[in-house]
C-alpha cells in the first residue's frame, strides 16, 4: 500500500527491528514526550516470543499468541505512522487488541485509515471475533475518526492529579470499624500474601469498568503489577479482617522527580460502603507526603462514580487520558 503525501510517497512496510527503534522511538515521544526510549522498546521485546501460534478453539474462537507491525514510511526514510495488532494467550479467546499512531504534521492525509484498515484486515485474516484499540482523548478528531471506521466507545480512562502542596491531610482522617486493620506488603511479604493480593486483584478487577477482558495469568501479572524498579513492599497498603484481604492500593515511582502514582485501589464487594477505599487512597497519599513528593497521579474510568467520588473529594483534577474502542469483526455464538 502507498499514499501519495505532496511530491513525496510514504509506503506501507513491516517493521523493522532493531534498525526502526531509534526513529519509532521519536515517533511516540513526540506524540506523548517522555513515553519510550530505544532500551525499552528494546526490552519490551525481549519478552515476547518471536513465532506466532495462533489457531481457533472447539468453539472457533481465536486463541494463542500473535501479532503483526507495520510503519509508513515517506520517500525520505522519516517514519510517519506505526501500527499494531496482536494478542497474548491469556486474552479472551477471539479478541485481538491494537493500536496506531500518526505523525502531527502528516494526520489527514490518509496514512491513519491506512493503517486501520491493514491492521482490521490482519485480525480478520486470523478469524478474530473481535478488535480492540485505543486513541488518545487529547488528539484532536481521534474519537471520530475511528468511530467513522466501525470503532465503538468501550470506556474513556483518564488521569487525574493531586498537588500535594496545597493538601492537608489531617482533614481527612478515615474512621474506619474496628474489625478491619491496615498493613504494608512489606509486613506480610511472604509468597501467599502476594498470591492473595492476585486473587484480590481478579475479584476487583470485574467491577472495574476501565479493565477490559481478564486478567493476565499471575507471572505475568506479577512482572507488571509489581515492576522491581518502580514499586515498594510498603508502599502497597492492604485492609484486612482477620487472614483475609478486603482491599488494597498500591503507590508507585515514577519517571519523573517528584511525581508518585497510585495504580489500582480495589475493595471486595462484601467489604464496600465502609470507607475502606478512601482509607487506603488516604494512606498512598501521607506515603508520597513523607517521601517529599509534590504530586501524585493516579487514572480511573470516567463512569467508576465511587473511585471518581474519593479522587475529587482529596483534590484529584482529571487531566489527558484514553478512550478504549471496540469493533465487532465477525458473530460468535
Amino acid at each position: 500500500m502507498s499514499i501519495n503525501h505532496s511530491s513525496e510517497k510514504a509506503n506501507l512496510r513491516d517493521i523493522k527491528v532493531p534498525e526502526d527503534y531509534c526513529r519509532l522511538a521519536e515517533l511516540f515521544n513526540l506524540i506523548e514526550p517522555g513515553s519510550t526510549t530505544v532500551e525499552a522498546l528494546k526490552e519490551e521485546d525481549s519478552h515476547i516470543p518471536v513465532q506466532s501460534n495462533l489457531k481457533l478453539d472447539d468453539n472457533g474462537l481465536l486463541v494463542g499468541y500473535g501479532r503483526t507491525r507495520v510503519v509508513v514510511e515517506t520517500a525520505d526514510g522519516q517514519i510517519v505512522g506505526y501500527g499494531a495488532c496482536f494478542r497474548a494467550p491469556w486474552t479472551d479467546p477471539g479478541t485481538v487488541g491494537s493500536t496506531f499512531c500518526v505523525h502531527p504534521d502528516f494526520r489527514s492525509q490518509g496514512i491513519g485509515e491506512m493503517i486501520l484498515a491493514y491492521i482490521e484486515e490482519w485480525a480478520k485474516k486470523q478469524q478474530a471475533s473481535v478488535m480492540t484499540s485505543m486513541v488518545m482523548d487529547w488528539i484532536d478528531g481521534s474519537l471520530t475518526f475511528v468511530e467513522k471506521r466501525g470503532l465503538k466507545l468501550d470506556a474513556h480512562v483518564f488521569e487525574l492529579e493531586l498537588n500535594l502542596a496545597q493538601f492537608d491531610a489531617a482533614k481527612y482522617e478515615q474512621v474506619i470499624d474496628d474489625e478491619i486493620k491496615f498493613t504494608t506488603l512489606a509486613e506480610l511479604h511472604n509468597d501467599e500474601a502476594v498470591k492473595k493480593l492476585y486473587d484480590l486483584f481478579v475479584e476487583t478487577s470485574k467491577d472495574n469498568p476501565g479493565q477490559y477482558g481478564s486478567v493476565e495469568p499471575f507471572v505475568e501479572w506479577k512482572k507488571e503489577f509489581l515492576p522491581e524498579n518502580l514499586y515498594r513492599y510498603d508502599w502497597i497498603y492492604i485492609a484486612v479482617d482477620g487472614d483475609e484481604f478486603a482491599g488494597f492500593t498500591q503507590l508507585l515511582k515514577t519517571d519523573v522527580e517528584g511525581v508518585l502514582y497510585t495504580n489500582y485501589t480495589g475493595v471486595k464487594a462484601k467489604y464496600r460502603h465502609k470507607g475502606i477505599a478512601k482509607a487506603l487512597k488516604l494512606l498512598a497519599i501521607k506515603a508520597a507526603l513523607a517521601e517529599g513528593a509534590n504530586t501524585i497521579t493516579t487514572d480511573s474510568e470516567e463512569t467508576n462514580e465511587p473511585m471518581q467520588h474519593i479522587n475529587r473529594s482529596f483534590g484529584f483534577v482529571p487531566g489527558q487520558g484514553h478512550y478504549r474502542v471496540v469493533k465487532q469483526l465477525k458473530e460468535t455464538n
